[in-house]
């Protein structure tokens, strides 16, 4: 799916670079955003900038101001919510203690014990040159996130919010039992921690959000899309009208507080036929200063990006 995703971001960039005026936003006006402030989040802590879904990331979010904290989880062989994007190990951002290569392997087959053991933080994600390497760095449960998050919270006064992904694997093979008892676990920590009012469950395995609904309907729901290449290579073209109305059905059908697209999918019109239907919209993964300062005109709820530095160096807030 990374592949996926880096390849799309690439061939959109370069071919949007020339037909840019097209999708300009600045010229139409803004909508009312439902709400008042701009909802800028730290894409897996902040993944440019130090080792994902780890501590220092997302203290590197919580340095550069982020309102939210995105981060992702999955289910362990002992029923464990860990912080972790894949559903199995992955050799390019852990190692072994020892500095030994590590195979892939299903996290369903680990337990949260097995998988603290790795090293995920001394590599450097090639795809990320900024990125900050921290060696030993553990993988963090979800309880231990949220102690962490805490403790900083009482000591600097600060208040943070959650946008918790649920993942499973890529060819959305996981069965009903898995999705279903991963987002309970996940909405019982929500729970222990008090935080309900402070955090959103997404996923692209819509699945999730109806559990979630059923389960607790105060926690927010926001509902993940990524385009096909072709799909995707139309919106850069400025077509693809159905495609964005469709995930628009598709998000409102599942009760989703929030549509969180790729962002090629977002103009002016999605974005006030979202707000119509009652919901936020916050785009992933925003990496260029140029394409944030359009989302913006554009009246997106909230920014998804790997940069938090730059995300708050270019998106204005309002006081």
């Amino acid at each position: 799916m990374m592949k996926l995703i880096r390849s799309l971001y690439s061939i959109y960039m370069l071919v949007g670079l020339l037909i840019l005026l097209v999708m300009n936003c600045a010229s139409v006006e803004t909508p009312n955003r439902l709400r008042k402030d701009i909802d800028l989040q730290g894409h897996r802590g902040a993944r440019g900038l130090k080792p994902e879904n780890t501590w220092p990331a997302f203290e590197e979010a919580i340095k550069y101001k982020m309102v939210t904290l995105e981060l992702d989880t999955v289910l362990t062989k002992d029923k464990r919510i860990v912080i972790h994007h894949d559903s199995e190990t992955n050799p390019v951002i852990c190692q072994n203690a020892d500095g030994s290569e590590i195979q892939k392997k299903s996290l369903y087959d680990l337990t949260l014990a097995e998988l603290q053991t790795l090293d995920c933080g001394k590599k450097q994600n090639p795809s990320f040159p900024k990125q900050v390497p921290v060696p030993g760095t553990k993988l963090l449960s979800l309880e231990e996130f949220f102690d962490l998050v805490q403790k900083h919270e009482k000591k600097s006064k600060e208040v943070y919010e959650f946008n918790i992904e649920t993942k499973f694997p890529d060819d959305e093979s996981a069965p009903d039992s898995l999705v279903k008892e991963h987002t309970e676990k996940l909405i019982q920590v929500i729970e222990k921690y008090k935080v309900v009012d402070r955090s959103t469950i997404q996923s692209f395995d819509l699945r999730t959000l109806t559990v979630s609904k059923q389960k607790n309907p105060k926690i927010k729901t926001s509902a993940l899309f990524v385009p096909t290449y072709f799909q995707g290579f139309l919106m850069t073209i400025g077509f693809g009208n159905g495609y964005r109305e469709s995930i628009i059905t598709k998000a409102k059908e599942k009760q989703a507080d929030i549509i969180s697209p790729y962002f090629l999918y977002v103009t002016p019109k999605f974005v006030k036929s979202s707000h119509d239907k009652g919901m936020m919209v916050i785009p992933w993964t925003v990496n260029a200063e140029k394409e944030m300062n359009r989302l913006v005109s554009c009246g997106v709820d909230g920014i998804i990006s790997d940069y938090p530095d730059l995300l708050d160096k270019v998106v204005p807030r309002k006081n």
